[in-house]
């Protein structure tokens, strides 16, 4: 019988992809019998005991002016942070697993000396590069965090500096703190760690390969009848699905517009963009352009619905608008590049060379409307490889076993 542990979650927001991942934790080691707390950064208050908002919104937006105006994001929020001490000194807490750690809430430097002086057990939840590079989350084939960063090509890039590159004094910080962190372990699918090994800011430090992960559960195919009436597509139509923010340039919308508008004279194909904020006008007929989308069981439906799930990102460690897809029974075609190709193999995926539409659309002339022998792949290997009650399950033993 394991005695029960007094841990801390600790994430910028309970929304989005690390919002699913740090309630979902939350949730997992709570039923697992522990004391948790979930402390986050931004986003709805919640009033009980599992729950904690690290700053108030004036805080967040002080963090953002001082990171445009001196670059040092990570080094603000000095008395959020002192709360956040405060508290899990409190709750006595002998386990932290921290996952989005930046997003201008928290001062990192307050943190890990506090971790370390106190010799308390942290997992690091690698969801993109950020832990081990300075203040970039995405190399984007940059080598200097390989010599300690410095003249940073990203300065304008999240989290973004409008005049001063301090990447080396946060490269500094994240150096003199992490062998401090005598019990600790950092976690990622494949391709985050393979690229975390070469970073000499990891040398020290324990690595483990570990898949993200979703809810099997919630994530499954469903009826979509009802949605392609709503939509006005005919049952015989293919239907391509992306969902994607087309503000975050990274994530490639424009390759997924720009192939709908080469195949617009095909009449087989529909294209299905949610997350879509450009131009209506620019859209070609065989185009569904569909707002922003929070609502899950919304989202679930979308994914039901694709015949090819599109996700043509150009940095990205493991996306989990991909698991889901695949867990709703969709294939995916996507970009050959960052950690893509390591999220499922060629038989419930395709890969193409990065901004290559003509490779793109050559995929999609191709496919025909999936049938219950594709949907039952896809779902097994979501079902195999990504179950995240197998994840949670996984770090509590790593935390258990430091």
């Amino acid at each position: 019988m394991y005695e029960k542990n007094n841990i801390a979650i600790i994430n910028s927001c309970c929304q989005g992809s690390t919002g699913k991942i740090a309630s979902g934790l939350l949730e997992y080691l709570l039923r697992a019998n522990n004391n948790v707390v979930l402390c986050y950064g931004r986003g709805d208050k919640y009033i009980d005991e599992n729950h904690y908002r690290i700053d108030s919104i004036l805080e967040v937006y002080f963090h953002v002016l001082m990171s445009r105006l001196f670059g040092a994001q990570g080094t603000y929020s000095r008395f959020a942070t002192k709360r956040l001490l405060h508290l899990l000194k409190k709750r006595k807490v002998d386990l932290i697993y921290g996952i989005g750690l930046h997003g201008y809430y928290l001062n990192e430097k307050m943190l890990f000396e506090f971790i370390a002086e106190r010799n308390i057990r942290f997992i690091y939840i690698m969801v993109d590069e950020y832990p081990f590079l300075g203040k970039c989350c995405y190399n984007d084939n940059c080598i200097n965090y390989l010599h300690g960063c410095g003249n940073c090509p990203q300065i304008h890039h999240y989290p973004k500096s409008l005049f001063l590159d301090r990447s080396r004094l946060i490269y500094k910080i994240k150096e003199n703190a992490y062998p401090r962190l005598k019990r600790s372990v950092f976690v990622g699918p494949q391709y985050t760690i393979l690229a975390a090994r070469k970073s000499p800011l990891l040398k020290q430090i324990k690595t483990e390969i570990l898949d993200e992960a979703i809810d099997i559960n919630f994530f499954y195919p469903r009826d979509v009848k009802t949605l392609r009436n709503n939509l006005g597509i005919r049952e015989d139509k293919i239907v391509l699905v992306c969902i994607a923010s087309m503000a975050n340039v990274r994530k490639g919308c424009i390759y997924f517009l720009e192939a709908a508008k080469q195949l617009e004279e095909d009449d087989r194909f529909i294209f299905i963009h949610v997350g879509y904020s450009g131009n209506l006008a620019n859209c070609p007929s065989n185009f569904i352009p569909i707002r922003y989308e929070k609502d899950q069981e919304k989202l679930a439906r979308y994914y039901s619905l694709a015949d090819l799930f599109v996700f043509p990102s150009l940095l990205d460690t493991m996306p989990n608008t991909c698991l889901e897809a695949l867990a709703c029974g969709s294939p995916l075609l996507c970009f050959n590049i960052s950690g893509m190709p390591y999220i499922a193999d060629e038989s419930v995926a395709n890969f193409v060379e990065p901004r290559n539409v003509s490779q793109m659309v050559n995929v999609i002339r191709e496919i025909s409307k999936k049938n219950e022998d594709i949907i039952t792949r896809c779902r097994e290997y979501a079902k195999q490889r990504y179950d995240n009650k197998k994840y949670y399950q996984r770090l509590l033993e790593i935390g258990r076993n430091i």
